[in-house]
């Protein structure tokens, strides 16, 4: 805020001793006011005026101070017109010839209706929440008001210890309908409330310079909060913080509120927030707060103004009316070049006829409705903004399912330039309603309104020659809506023709999904970086990275980039990147020109030309011209280190992607990628380019492996004639691609899903490499490694070494419970099978009882559970396994000699989630199904012993047999989900162990050492089957085999209970184990 307390040193100075009750009747030469009055006043009674502080004026109608002679006003004190008639004002300049007085306002004006909008009712009749219009009654409300032809003469200064509160249509804050002959300056606070109504008015000019700081809100139909029609011989200072609007809410609402609005009451649409008419010497600045580089210089950038008084300037403009506005509708106007003062430290080098150091943003926020936050021109008048534009704040403009614009040059309006230091940006969202039944499920989804997004518009008729954009700056447009359009920068009026990027321009296009199937929809909207179809003479386009250097300064400057397509006209035009990236299509339209790529810049997108056009790559520079590039060249040429990568169509394998009238050059060290846009299943040679003559360099030509997908084996050739390359392709064998058995059993059905799948097949085709192929193919296939009967058989296994631990009788006749918690993590590597890593656990009790004496039967109920996952993709399948199993055991302990036996059945649940996870693609598979399980186990053990040390040689046999259903999975959509048959197996195994120990009291250590002996396996193929296509078997392959087998336990026992903790690992040819388990019992 500006901060002013001056008060004239003829009113200070001249202020009654005695005061006036109010007054005498007579005209003074100098009146002061420092009491409550209820009686108008007249400066031709009361000459030059001074209210103090402690003064106040209380009317209901008329005009509470006239000023109507010669005479200067001072005003700190308060004028109450609450609930007045319309046409009331609060201080009346009337039309004086000779007048050369001052104003100088630091008091309050408060001058409104008798009413206060309410909420009413909404269309269905209920009160809603939100207030209806009308906003304001009565009209012709002032708090300032200068009439007639004649000048002010004076300086008008509003400081910021003031506030004017209005309320009623038509009616105006501060109005000067005639000419002021000095400057003015308005920091005070402001209140508007009334349909076609404006905060401040100036509309004859002011001679000298206008400085707005302070707050104006401005609320109605068609109000504004400040409009400037007349011409201005200083400069404009905007630093203040003003906003508008006409609706009831600010913030977005629900669809059920929106239903239930009223939109001639509800939505209603504001004014321009801020206009500027007229001409302006030196130019307009929405300043900014500065930081402060010398205590001793209180005017750092020499804008006149005392640095620590200044703000930033805000602009919130709500609606479809723009928030800054410049054009006349009645005559050409100029805003010339800004001055700065000999204080200035490092000033613009330019003296922009507008700068915009603080920010500007529009809002429509309500659906459908458009907004714009700098329109300039289009009024049928000459708009010319000398010197050009700057921005070093920020443009922003949003909407929610409008169409939107940041910056908009319509016809007549002239710059030379637009340097954006700052930011500019415009957003829109896409609007979505559902319908629902009467239950409130949702039953179907509308897109009711999809905006486009525009930051720079350059209309027909406009002029704009330059745009640069500084380091860590950018021009931004985005749409959220698969069906919306971003512009970052358009020019339809063929004028732009240089266009320096050393920040970011962007345009982006969010998909979304319109249908609520939880799928996002397929972009059919366009994102356009640049459209320059207009230009025919041509356009340079020039990024440079002005931070290339590794150095921690550098990095924390993001290197430039261009986001979005560009689309060029008929001229000659230019692009080059020097360091940084361009991402997007480039289409050179009829024009001839040139692409440049240097210093480890980056090109990715359709390239095509109608034109020649010279390209070259060079200082590890990279183009990546993808799918559809057809272009037309009058030279190539890639430098060392450099990359050129081309992307072959399958539809038209004999039309070259480049066409070059002249050489194509590769330096030795060049690199030349080929990728393809299908699926190619039969060997086919494609027409790469073609050119006057080649030079390839120290380029492979007899084999492109790792330069190509990673699916095929290719090779280059040129013709007789040297004019024409050729890349022959062909899917590589089984042994070139170093695929298993499995991979290559499922490669054919794969091959053709993924050919029905665009992103899929983008996926597969991007990778060049084994491991990262492998991490995609692999997402293909189902479990099959055999993890189910693998996990799950664990629990039988560690049930069967629980029995064997049982060393008691007991010798009550009754019996005794046990319990065993068993962890553990199972592991298969990746080779002729995928593998899998798990974890999980089994709960087992049981309860048992004596017979014979020396033996014991029992039941027991198990649970064993886990989660394998896959180690092979990059989204890995996580499964859940589980097992309950119900069963009978019998236990013999004939003194050193133990032995034991169970059988059991068991029923058996699985899900599995299948996911496809890349940059192009997005799939998941869920399955669940069932199944039953058969299992069985025994084993023996003596004991020696010998004092406290025991060795116990031990036996066991173990089976287990899984059968699982036939299950579909879903959720992957067609492309992806798999249908996989029943399948069932099973694993009889045998452990010979030494068990050595060492008793002390009650507390036993245990180490053992073994070899365990898969005597049969089976792990069925797993069948599966695409929507589409032949079903594939794979095999799980061969578990057979054996290893060894090692654990240590310690145990604690007495006759009524027992508790062991123990871990133990085992490695068969196939797998690994590791394990923990607690066992326990206990009698009564």
């Amino acid at each position: 805020m500006r901060k002013n307390s001056l008060l004239t040193a003829t009113a200070l100075g001249l202020v009654l001793s005695g005061g006036l009750s109010p007054f005498a009747g007579q005209a003074f030469a100098e009146t002061s006011l420092s009491s409550s009055t209820t009686s108008p006043l007249v400066t031709s009674t009361t000459g030059d005026l001074t209210v103090t502080s402690d003064g106040a004026i209380t009317l209901t109608n008329g005009t509470a101070i006239t000023v109507n002679s010669n005479n200067a006003m001072s005003f700190a004190g308060a004028i109450n017109m609450a609930a007045s008639a319309s046409g009331s004002t609060g201080i009346l300049i009337t039309d004086y010839a000779d007048r050369t007085a001052a104003l100088t306002f630091t008091g309050d004006i408060t001058v409104t209706d008798d009413y206060t909008a309410t909420d009413t009712t909404s269309l269905d009749g209920t009160k809603d929440g939100y207030v209806e219009a009308p906003w304001a009654e009565g009209t012709g409300r002032y708090g300032i008001h200068s009439t007639g032809t004649s000048p002010f003469v004076g300086d008008i200064d509003i400081v910021s210890s003031s506030a004017i509160d209005v309320e009623g249509n038509n009616s105006y804050g501060i109005r000067f309908e005639n000419k002021i002959d000095g400057a003015f300056t308005y920091d005070g606070s402001m209140t508007l409330i009334g349909d076609n109504s404006t905060g401040i008015s100036l509309e004859k000019g002011v001679t000298r310079n206008v400085y707005l700081s302070g707050s104006v809100t401005a609320v109605g139909e068609n109000a504004s909060a400040i409009k400037i029609t007349g011409d201005l011989g200083g400069s404009l200072l905007i630093d203040g913080t003003y906003s508008g609007y006409a609706y009831s809410s600010t913030s977005s609402l629900t669809q059920a509120v929106y239903n239930n609005l009223i939109p001639g009451q509800n939505l209603l649409q504001a004014g321009p927030l801020v206009t500027i008419a007229g001409n302006v010497a030196n130019g307009v600045l929405l300043g900014a707060s500065v930081t402060s580089q010398d205590a001793n210089n209180t005017d750092e950038d020499g804008d006149g103004l005392i640095d620590t008084e200044q703000t930033t300037a805000s602009l919130s403009q709500y609606g479809s009316a723009p928030a800054l506005v410049i054009g006349s509708t009645t005559e050409n106007i100029t805003l010339g070049g800004l001055t700065y003062t000999s204080t200035a430290i490092d000033p613009p080098s330019v003296n922009y006829g507008l700068l915009i150091r603080g920010n500007v943003a529009a809002s429509g926020v309500h659906p459908g409705v458009t907004s714009n936050a700098l329109v300039i021109g289009g009024t049928g008048y000459t708009t010319t903004i000398a010197n050009g534009i700057g921005i070093k704040g920020s443009v922003t403009s949003t909407s929610y399912g409008g169409d939107t614009a940041a910056i908009s040059l319509l016809e007549g309006a002239t710059t030379p330039q637009l340097d954006i230091n700052g930011k500019v940006s415009a957003t829109t969202t896409r609007y979505l309603t559902t319908t629902e039944d009467d239950a409130g499920k949702i039953t179907s989804y509308t897109v009711s309104n999809v905006g486009k997004a525009t930051a720079l518009s350059i209309a027909s008729g406009a002029s704009l020659g330059t745009v640069n954009v500084a380091a860590s700056s950018g021009i931004y447009a985005s749409s959220s809506g698969s069906t919306g359009s971003a512009t970052a920068i358009i020019d339809a009026s063929g004028t732009l023709s240089s266009i320096t990027n050393n920040g970011s321009i962007s345009a982006t296009i969010t998909a979304t999904d319109d249908n609520g199937d939880g799928v996002t929809e397929t972009v059919t909207g366009t994102a356009t970086a640049i459209d320059a179809r207009a230009n025919t003479s041509g356009v340079t386009i020039k990024q440079v990275d002005t931070a290339p250097t590794d150095s921690d300064e550098d990095k924390a400057i993001a290197a430039p980039y261009i986001y979005g397509n560009i689309l060029l006209g008929s001229g000659n035009d230019s692009i080059s990147s020097s360091g940084g990236s361009i991402y997007g299509n480039i289409d050179y339209g009829a024009g001839t020109g040139s692409l440049t790529l240097t210093d480890e810049a980056v090109f990715l997108g359709k390239l095509t030309s109608t034109g020649a056009i010279a390209m070259d790559i060079d200082s590890g520079a990279k183009a990546g011209l993808t799918a559809g590039s057809s272009v037309l060249l009058s030279s190539l040429h890639v430098g060392a280190d450099s990359t050129l990568a081309l992307t072959l169509s399958l539809d038209s394998p004999s039309t070259p992607i480049l066409t070059n009238t002249g050489a194509a050059v590769f330096d030795n060290s060049a690199l030349l990628y080929l990728s393809l846009d299908k699926i190619l299943t039969t060997p086919t040679t494609f027409t790469v380019m073609t050119a006057s003559s080649f030079s390839l360099g120290n380029m492979p030509t007899s084999t492109l492996d790792g330069y190509i997908p990673y699916l095929y084996h290719a090779d280059l050739e040129t013709n007789t004639d040297g004019t024409e390359l050729y890349a022959n392709f062909r899917l590589k064998t089984k042994e070139e691609a170093g695929y298993s058995d499995n991979q290559y059993k499922a490669l054919t059905p794969i091959l053709a899903i993924v050919a029905q799948d665009s992103g899929a097949e983008s996926a597969l085709l991007s990778e060049t490499t084994k491991a990262s192929f492998d991490q995609i193919y692999n997402q293909y296939l189902p479990d099959y490694s055999g993890e189910n009967l693998l996990n799950l058989s664990l629990g039988s296994s560690a049930l069967n070494r629980s029995l064997g631990n049982l060393t008691v009788i007991p010798d009550n006749n009754g019996g005794q419970y046990w319990l065993q918690e068993y962890g553990f993590n199972t592991k298969r590597g990746y080779s002729d099978t995928a593998g899998f890593s798990s974890t999980g656990f089994s709960l087992a009790g049981g309860r048992e009882r004596q017979v014979y004496g020396n033996q014991m039967v029992g039941t027991y109920m198990s649970l064993t559970s886990s989660s394998p996952k896959d180690t092979f993709a990059i989204g890995n399948e996580i499964a859940s396994i589980s097992d309950i199993t119900l069963g009978g055991y019998w236990r013999l302990n004939a003194g050193a000699f133990k032995g034991w036996a169970h059988a059991g059945a068991g029923y058996t649940q699985f899900k599995t989630t299948r996911n496809l996870l890349t940059t192009t693609v997005s799939h998941t598979a869920i399955a669940k199904w069932d199944g039953y399980s058969t299992s069985a186990g025994a084993g023996a053990a003596y004991d020696l012993t010998s004092g406290k040390f025991g060795i116990t040689p031990q036996v066991f046999v173990d089976y287990y047999g899984l059968n699982e259903s036939k299950h579909a999975e879903s959720g992957g959509g067609d492309y992806f989900d798999l249908t996989i048959d029943e399948r069932e197996g099973h694993l009889l195994s045998s452990t010979a162990q030494i068990n050595v120990s060492y008793k002390t009291g009650m507390i036993k250590p245990e180490l053992w050492l073994g070899y365990k002996q898969n005597i049969s396996a089976t792990l069925a193929d797993t069948v599966a089957r695409f929507s589409t296509g032949d079903p594939f078997a794979l095999s799980g392959g061969n578990i057979e085999g054996g290893g060894p087998v090692a654990g240590f336990r310690i145990s604690a026992d007495n006759p009524y209970s027992y508790f062991a903790i123990e871990a133990a690992y085992e490695k068969t040819d196939a797998y690994t184990n590791t394990s923990i388990s607690l066992r326990t019992r206990f009698q009564f």
